[in-house]
Parts: structure tokens; C-alpha cells; sequence
């Protein structure tokens, strides 16, 4: 029997009974991808806040030739910039000459694998230092396992010309540049130049004499647009900004730079000072896991109420979400508070609301800001554990307590 192609999606759609509008008391509300047979979950209305600038982070880099003073450079903004600074020197601790002239810690790489960026940012942060230098981030492209080196081993193992090579180490790259766009630091890097020699001629005196230039840096291509300000020196010792999100330094030239271009930096960035709130309205409010309200209205349903701020603890959680380690360490504690409050079922719940958010496990997120959405659930619900047990103990009677009496008889009391 043939049906017409309309009257057969009509047939299709019966099978699949039209959505009802969710209530409070209903779950999470999710919608049929019949393309994808993925069940997508409905999210929250996007907010969208005021913009504010708050003791911001500057992701800086400077290509150079060698000899232009890059390492003194960085270790004087940072100086500048302020607090505990660590280094990381791929040079043969080439850093280490400068001991005398900035206060400083230093870890020297042998082994230049991008997967280890993620973590020397993590042990920095966890190790209380307020800036790092990477010095230099080329080795993490073209030092020993560094990208190119590990595509070379790729390729000779997959005996392919490349494109899976490349499929394979492009999102350990992308790990890389994602922990130092999300550290809650300053990330100060230097990046070789692939240079040149040029003759120019002396207006004073006419002579001609050669001069070493800086070209593309030696990273992958694109590099500078992951950072806040991006520089070339000289071996003059001038620096030039080539890009710049801070207007006040866009084209600049900073012969011997420091204290002039970190002042200018720190007034960019914003003080360490919280800015004065406005008054707030209903409107201002961040969006948070709703819940629902103790009170019953007409309609028998709990009203939803949003969550009136941001928990301090929730937000320390999502600063440590910085790098997939710490998005894996973060839910791990959430997991197990989880299960001390509640037990089997408290385990079971923080599963469901991986499973919402389209993972079985925490390692399985591609991206910060997934992660923390889902850790914002589980806090929410963790938070109405919290509550539960507080109430709990609350209500608890106060346990009756037996006295002596001067005469020796015993007696309750209370």
C-alpha cells in the first residue's frame, strides 16, 4: 500500500506524542533530534551581565632574535606587575643568570611535550605564584617533543603524509593554548623569531653594515591572536607592539622596557580593588540552578525561584576548572561530597546529571565551559543536601540528661 509522503509524516509523528509545557515538578525537558537520535537537553534562558574589567590577567609574548634581551624583559614586567613569579626555561637554565638581578623560581624542561603546558600552569596557580614565564614557548613547537617532533613520530608510525598525524596532536595544541587563555595568572612567553640579514646603510656615515631582523615566530601560525599583547625586539633592545587589545599600547615603541609598560598594563588590567555594585534588580540576577520553593501556590505546583548570587564556593570551582586536570579534580570532590550526604542515591544523582549534560565521566568534556555548567548543577544539588541536613539536625529533640540531686537521687533535667 503506497501513503502520500505527507500522510506518512503524519503517520511518523503519531508515534512520537506532542511535548506538554513543562512544570516545575517536571524533570529536565528535552527535545527529539530525529537527524542526530539524540536526546538534547533544554537549557536555562541566556543572561546576559554588565561588562566589567576586575583585576583582569594579561597574556603577553614577545618574539625576538637572540641577544635582544627577551629573558631580562620578561622577568622585569613581571617584576613589576607584581607577587611571586616562576619560570619556566627550556634554555638550559639560561634564566638562571639574571638570579642576581630579580627574585625569581625556575624549572628547567628537557622535554618539550605541549601536554605538559596544562600543568606547570596548574602547579603555578596550586604553588601561590601571581606570574609565569614561559621561556621560550618555540621549544613546545619545535624542541624535542615539542608538536613538529611528535607529528614526525606520528607519521612514521601511521606511515601517512600527515593529515592524521596532525588530526592526533592538533587538540593537545588547542589543550595548550586553552590553560593559558583560562589561567588565573599572568602568562608572559617569549617566542623565537625565524630571522634574516639585512644591509642598511649608516645616514651618519654612509657606510653599510648588516643587521639581523626578526621574521615570523617560530610557533604555529596564528599564535598571536591568543594573546592580549604581542611584541618584537630588536637587538637594540626595542620593543615594538605589533598587536594589542590595550589602545594606550597599540604601535608603541619601549626602548629597554619596563616599568612604563608594566604601569600602563596594570592600569589596563584594572585594580586589585572590587569595583563598587550598583544596586541590583531582579533582571541582574545570575542565572543558577533554579529550585523549588518550600510554599505551594494555587495551582499545587513549587514556584521557581533563581538562586540570588553566586556561591563563593562555586566560583573558586570554576577558577580551578582552568585545564582538563582540574576539571577532573574538581568533579571528584564534588562526587564524593555527593556521597557522603547522600549516600548511593547522592552518587546516583551527580551520574544523572553527567548523563544530562552528554557524558558518562568528567575526562569526557571537550571544553571549560560545558564542564562548568554541569558543575554547577551538581553544586546546586549538593547545596540542597546541605540544607536538608542542616534542617535534619535542627529538628532533632535535645536528648533529656540525668542529674544528682544534692540528697543522691537522680533526676532528669531539661
Amino acid at each position: 500500500m503506497l501513503i502520500s509522503a505527507r500522510n506518512g509524516h503524519e503517520a511518523e509523528n503519531a508515534q512520537h506524542p506532542v511535548p506538554r509545557p513543562a512544570s516545575a515538578e517536571d524533570g529536565p525537558v528535552y527535545r527529539h533530534d530525529s537527524q542526530t537520535n539524540v536526546a538534547v537537553a533544554r537549557v536555562a534562558p541566556l543572561h546576559f551581565r554588565k561588562a566589567t574589567k576586575h583585576n583582569a590577567k594579561v597574556r603577553l609574548a614577545i618574539t625576538r632574535v637572540s641577544g635582544s634581551g627577551k629573558t631580562y624583559t620578561l622577568l622585569k614586567l613581571a617584576t613589576e606587575l607584581g607577587g611571586p613569579i616562576a619560570v619556566v626555561d627550556t634554555e638550559r637554565g639560561s634564566a638562571e643568570k639574571y638570579a642576581d638581578l630579580f627574585d625569581f623560581d625556575t624549572l628547567t624542561l628537557e622535554s618539550f611535550s605541549p601536554d605538559l603546558v596544562p600543568q606547570l600552569i596548574e602547579a603555578a596557580v596550586e604553588q601561590g605564584y601571581h606570574s609565569l614565564i614561559v621561556d621560550s614557548l618555540s621549544h613546545f613547537w619545535s624542541g624535542t617533543d615539542g608538536e613538529l617532533d611528535q607529528v614526525e613520530k606520528v607519521k612514521r608510525r601511521l606511515r601517512d603524509s600527515g593529515f592524521a598525524a596532525w588530526r592526533e596532536i592538533t587538540p593537545k595544541h588547542n589543550r595548550m593554548i586553552d590553560a593559558m587563555l583560562g589561567a588565573p595568572i599572568h602568562i608572559l612567553v617569549s617566542m623565537r623569531a625565524k630571522t634574516e640579514w639585512v644591509l642598511e646603510t649608516e645616514e651618519r656615515t654612509g657606510k653599510t653594515k648588516p643587521r639581523k631582523i626578526g621574521l615570523q615566530p617560530v610557533m604555529r601560525d596564528g599564535i598571536e591572536y591568543e594573546f592580549d599583547v604581542c611584541g618584537e625586539m630588536d637587538q637594540d633592545n626595542m620593543l615594538q607592539v605589533t598587536k594589542s587589545r590595550c589602545t594606550k599600547l597599540s604601535g608603541g615603541l619601549f626602548p629597554k622596557p619596563g616599568k612604563e609598560l608594566a604601569d600602563i598594563l596594570k592600569h589596563w588590567l584594572g585594580s586589585a580593588d572590587a569595583p563598587e555594585q550598583r544596586p541590583k534588580t531582579a533582571s541582574d540576577e545570575p542565572l543558577m540552578p533554579a529550585e523549588l520553593s518550600k510554599g505551594r501556590g494555587d495551582n499545587g505546583r513549587g514556584e521557581l525561584l533563581a538562586s540570588p548570587a553566586i556561591p563563593q564556593e562555586l566560583t573558586s570551582i570554576w577558577k580551578r576548572m582552568c585545564n582538563p586536570r582540574g576539571v577532573l579534580k574538581e568533579f571528584v570532590g564534588l562526587e564524593a561530597e555527593m556521597e557522603r550526604l547522600g549516600g548511593p542515591t547522592g552518587v546516583a544523582e551527580y551520574c544523572r546529571i553527567l548523563r544530562q549534560h552528554g557524558v558518562d565521566h568528567p575526562e569526557r568534556f571537550k571544553a571549560r565551559q560545558p564542564a562548568r555548567l554541569c558543575a554547577k548543577d551538581v553544586f546546586g544539588l549538593l547545596e540542597d543536601l546541605r540544607r536538608n541536613v542542616r534542617e535534619n539536625e535542627a529538628q532533632e529533640p535535645l536528648k533529656p540528661t540525668r542529674v544528682v540531686s544534692e540528697a543522691g537521687i537522680s533526676v532528669e533535667a531539661g
